[in-house]
């Protein structure tokens, strides 16, 4: 279509009546019209006004495209609670989880209110297969109360891994809150499983580029309960 097509605004049928046919014709080849010859004045006009119509309505759409969105200013936020007890571990990395959990509102009621509580904490258990009965290897992690979330180191060369959110109560006795699904954890080489600190172990030269005894390191002096 030519660049110099007069504006769509103006094509109305009034308008076209007065114009020639010579006139109608030059209109439409500008639109891209092929007319053949001999058509009826009327024809091209009601061609022009249908080519006319559809170029408004695509131009409708791009300023509506154009606009910026309108900005709702929405005030509401999310519960800080849904009332219920549960737990969910999410992988963040082959070597962290991140935990996050929560106390229906009768629990945590019970809990507060009990001469018996002694501590409320994280049971971090591993697993050799996903329907094993029992794990290979747990450690706890202690919390607060009114506690979360928490980040958990995991222990290397395992398979699967699961946490529950535990009450521990004078006497030993023990209640199981919730616990989260299994997760499947990435495979890791066997040398790792070794490579801990105050081990000499001798890491493949490109592990070693990697700083992963630096690494292993920082992980031990700030998250020590994960590697008894």
């Amino acid at each position: 279509m030519k660049e110099n097509v007069m504006d769509i605004k103006l094509l109305n049928r009034s308008y076209l009546e007065t114009l020639s046919s010579a006139d109608l014709i030059s209109l439409a080849d500008d639109f891209g019209i092929d007319i053949p010859d001999n058509l009826n004045r009327s024809f091209i006009i009601a061609e022009l006004l249908e080519v006319a119509e559809e170029l408004s309505q695509e131009n409708e759409d791009d300023i509506v495209a154009s606009e910026d969105a309108p900005v709702i200013n929405n005030t509401e936020k999310l519960a800080e609670t849904f009332n219920e007890t549960s737990i969910c571990a999410i992988l963040r990395n082959p070597a962290w989880i991140y935990v996050y959990w929560d106390i229906s509102a009768a629990d945590l009621a019970r809990l507060s209110s009990s001469s018996m509580l002694t501590s409320v904490l994280l049971r971090v258990s591993f697993w050799e297969t996903e329907d094993a009965d029992n794990p290979v290897e747990s450690f706890d992690i202690q919390i607060g109360i009114s506690d979360r979330q928490q980040y958990i180191l995991l222990s290397p060369g395992r398979k699967f891994v699961r946490v529950d959110l535990t009450a521990v109560f004078s006497g030993g006795q023990e209640e199981n809150l919730c616990i989260s699904k299994k997760i499947r954890l990435p495979f890791s080489p066997q040398i790792l499983n070794k490579a801990l600190p105050g081990r000499d172990v001798e890491l493949p030269p490109l592990i070693e580029l990697s700083g992963m005894k630096q690494l292993l390191s920082s992980h031990f002096e700030n998250h020590r309960q994960s590697f008894l």
